[in-house]
């Protein structure tokens, strides 16, 4: 099953979990919003041409981003599936629309939909080597999954395979920096109810960065001095308090 995977998704294991990656991380919000404007830029010198053909005069701001961005956002578009979609995009002539380089956005979401049926093989593909990596490389939940181990799972996008024993481990095994915000995001809703209440109180996002880094840092110590039979020092924590 390894080598099935790997041969449908690239030439060497390193390749084909790279592909893997691109195929299962969904794209971030800059890289979405990055393609839709690159895809104005380059489609708006033809219509352009083509207004200033037909028309004898050209209309500045004629791309204008109409939603489509925040409904990829919404669809859960992958790097790989953002990729695709750009590149058809581009070489697409959008009917009704010879003055405008975006497609409408019933137009860019079957252009979408078409891409994700198109790579959902290949996803399918990217998941069983993850998977396959994933039994490899982790511990088991009875084990201590370490920094690298940690990364790695990040790195490789194995974080939705794993369970929430899992997850915590990964979290409490790394430095604030060294989490990507949609993990800390979900550190933050597992506190408990009024300790984010009262960081949401705090003014500022910085403010509440802090106090969110803060209490990770206290419960990872609390954590390893449980694991090396420290006592724990009973203490009063304010969350709400900025550092």
């Amino acid at each position: 099953m390894l080598d099935q995977s790997i041969r449908k998704l690239g030439r060497s294991l390193d390749e084909a979990l790279k592909r893997a990656g691109q195929l299962l991380s969904h794209a971030e919000e800059l890289e979405i919003e990055r393609a839709i404007r690159t895809l104005q830029l380059i489609k708006g010198k033809t219509y352009a041409k083509a207004l200033l053909k037909e028309n004898g005069k050209i209309i500045n701001e004629v791309a204008f981003d109409i939603g489509i961005s925040l409904m990829l956002r919404k669809g859960r578009i992958t790097q790989a599936e953002l990729e695709l979609w750009f590149d058809e995009a581009e070489k697409k002539k959008f009917e009704g629309h010879i003055f405008q380089p975006l497609p409408d956005k019933a137009d860019a979401w079957a252009l979408f939909q078409s891409i994700r049926q198109k790579l959902s093989p290949l996803s399918f593909a990217a998941q069983e080597l993850i998977e396959i990596q994933q039994k490899k490389m982790l511990p088991s939940a009875s084990s201590k999954i370490t920094r690298n181990a940690a990364k790695t799972a990040l790195e490789l996008g194995m974080w939705n395979l794993l369970n929430r024993e899992q997850r915590q481990e990964v979290i409490f095994a790394l430095d604030w920096n060294e989490i990507p915000r949609p993990q800390r995001l979900e550190f933050f809703f597992w506190l408990p109810e009024s300790t984010k209440a009262e960081i949401l109180a705090l003014i500022g996002n910085t403010a509440r960065e802090n106090a969110t880094c803060a209490e990770h840092e206290r419960l990872k110590s609390a954590r390893q001095q449980k694991e090396a039979g420290t006592p724990i020092e009973p203490q009063i924590h304010h969350p709400a308090k900025s550092p």
